[in-house]
């Protein structure tokens, strides 16, 4: 390699800086971003002092090995269940995923709007290159925005995966989504339980889960749907002949403009409101579980099952 190719901007050795340098500013800039707007991006544990408190005692219901033993001399604790804090946890990593997500999404869309709307602005050579690079940005945000959606809905399988261990002790979770979970619940333990029926948790899971609304489980599914099996999101043209027309042509016009991909802006705003519901009801999901069968384990290790608390 010559002296002018190691000096050039395409050489290894600086394409690997920069691929560097990027992705260790990626997380700082998203964590700078995110306080902006720190209130759009709502998490379960925020101002709520008793979040790992509650966290502890839902593990616990599910049959986890309690904080503490009480052991009397000459015996062991019995070998813990890790499952249901395993799968507790597994929701708040994906809901954590979700909401990165969500707000890279809103950093690009501001990013992009602002290359597009403003390109004169920007310290390039010419106005071709700005109107380039907000080509480059648009699609960029449309990428994150479909990534978005489908963290977001798969955050629901995984409250639906603890649902289905708490109510029917199913551990393998290869089909059922929240959807189905809810519907067997619905089905097999709210019937036996009038508190449980008219209880406002489990009214709230019940209708977000039944609502076609931008905020509701079933639209998310239907554009959730959209982006796996039919159609990547970007702007699309008003003419009838569209490819999302055609595909959705079924529909009536109500519903199929409710799953028409939208401009930036709003779409983003359908994105920040999934994220809102979601965390909202976090608590709801938590109080739910309660009404399971209760596998909490005797802290007493004693030789005899004296007390449960």
């Amino acid at each position: 390699m010559s002296e002018e190719d190691g000096n050039s901007d395409n050489s290894i050795g600086v394409i690997l800086s920069q691929s560097i340098t990027h992705v260790g500013h990626e997380r700082v800039v998203l964590a700078r971003y995110e306080s902006l707007h720190s209130s759009e991006f709502p998490h379960p544990s925020r101002g709520n002092d008793s979040f790992e408190r509650k966290m502890n005692s839902t593990v616990e219901h599910l049959g986890g090995p309690p904080e503490h033993y009480l052991v009397r001399d000459g015996y062991t604790p019995p070998l813990p269940d890790q499952y249901p804090e395993a799968i507790l946890r597994e929701v708040m990593s994906v809901f954590e995923r979700a909401r990165k997500s969500v707000i890279r999404s809103h950093m690009f869309m501001t990013g992009a709007v602002t290359i597009v709307e403003h390109p004169d602005d920007l310290l390039v050579d010419n106005r071709q290159q700005a109107v380039a690079l907000g080509k480059f940005a648009t699609e960029a945000f449309w990428e994150h925005a479909e990534s978005a959606y489908i963290r977001l809905t798969s955050y629901w399988d995984r409250v639906g995966q603890v649902l289905d261990f708490a109510f029917f002790n199913i551990r393998k979770f290869d089909q059922n989504g929240f959807n189905a979970v809810m519907d067997r619940v619905a089905t097999n333990a709210v019937p036996m339980n009038d508190q449980f029926k008219s209880h406002p948790s489990w009214m709230h899971l019940r209708a977000f889960q039944n609502s076609e609304k931008e905020d509701g489980l079933k639209w998310l599914l239907s554009r959730r749907n959209l982006i796996i099996h039919s159609l990547h999101l970007h702007p699309l043209p008003d003419e009838t002949n569209s490819v999302f027309e055609s595909q959705f042509n079924h529909l009536d016009t109500a519903h199929r403009e409710k799953l028409r991909p939208r401009a930036a802006r709003e779409e983003v705003g359908i994105l920040t409101r999934q994220l809102q519901r979601a965390a909202e009801l976090f608590p709801d999901f938590l109080r739910v579980v309660e009404f399971s069968p209760s596998r909490k384990v005797d802290r007493f290790i004693d030789g005899r099952h004296l007390r449960h608390d």
